[in-house]
This record gives structure tokens, C-alpha cells and sequence, in this order.
């Protein structure tokens, strides 16, 4: 894979949706874990955190390529 620069604009808009993809991710999986921990079943609470550490983990890529202003591109 290589990498490619990013202009002024899709900087902003790749900060803004990684922005927004980590501030859910961290939200919603802090929420599952509470409900995890006030007694909800287990298995679909952890599942639904996991999802959303993946989420979050792709909105610090975003953000990381926005900063950069080079981000990883597929052929």
C-alpha cells in the first residue's frame, strides 16, 4: 500500500469524521461496560464494547492521517 497527501480540505473533513468516530466509540463502549457491570448478560455487552474499540481504533487512524496529512491509500 502506499501513501498519499492529503490537501487542506480532506484534512479537515478526515479530523472531523475521526473526531467523531473516536468520541462514539469511547461513549458508547464506556456504556457497555457499565451496563456490563450493572448486570446485563455479559456476552453481548462485551461484544458490542469490542465493536466499539474497533471503531474507536479507526477514528485514531483517521485523526493520526488528518495530522500527518498523508494518509494510506489501496490501489
Amino acid at each position: 500500500m502506499r501513501e498519499r497527501d492529503i490537501g487542506v480540505g480532506m484534512r479537515v473533513l478526515l479530523g472531523v469524521v475521526g473526531a467523531a468516530a473516536l468520541g462514539a466509540g469511547l461513549a458508547v463502549g464506556a456504556t457497555e461496560l457499565r451496563v456490563a457491570y450493572l448486570g446485563s448478560p455479559l456476552a453481548p455487552t462485551l461484544a458490542a464494547a469490542a465493536v466499539c474499540a474497533i471503531v474507536a481504533a479507526g477514528g485514531v487512524v483517521l485523526v493520526r492521517g488528518a495530522v500527518r496529512g498523508r494518509i494510506v491509500v489501496r490501489r
